[in-house]
């Protein structure tokens, strides 16, 4: 199978959560707040990927464009953890990624961490499993809820 598609290099940094701690004296009362920690794997209610210009059952010929929607969150770069933000990953014959599991980086993980949109796949004939799977700013999948799938078929 032959795939076209731009890598984009990546650093891959262990989960982060920020805590901030502040230490107040009040008269005799010692007060002390701390910052919530920041979720940056949650999703919000209703945001969901999609397939723009692709529904299962389609023919296309390679190579061809996928356009890539996304409903309820921002779309960001990767690299910074950014809550409610991510970018596109295409998965080539593959299952969406649990919440909290960073993809992969090879040639059926395609991510497309500069934030892009479209993307130009070159794949041989046959029939395809395309699933769209949106990541934090660390490639950590945010899991079923923020995927989708498409059946294709590649003709000559």
């Amino acid at each position: 199978m032959k795939i076209k598609h731009v890598l984009f290099g990546m650093t891959l940094i262990a989960g982060m959560s920020c805590q901030s701690g502040e230490t107040s004296n009040a008269g005799d009362a010692k007060v002390e707040t701390q910052a919530e920690d920041i979720d940056y794997l949650h999703v919000p209610e209703g945001a969901k990927v999609y397939f723009v210009n692709l529904q299962d059952g389609d023919e296309v010929t390679s190579p061809f464009n996928v356009t890539m929607g996304v409903e309820g969150m921002e779309l960001h770069p990767a690299g910074d953890l950014i809550q409610h933000s991510g970018h596109h990953h295409i998965i080539i014959n593959g299952e969406f990624y649990e919440v909290g599991e960073t993809i992969p980086m090879d040639e059926m993980n395609l991510h497309y961490g500069d934030a892009q949109e479209e993307a130009e796949l070159e794949l041989a004939p046959g029939d395809y499993v395309l699933t769209m799977q949106y990541a934090n700013g660390h490639h950590q999948s945010y899991g079923e809820q923020m995927s989708a799938k498409v059946m294709i078929t590649v003709v000559e």
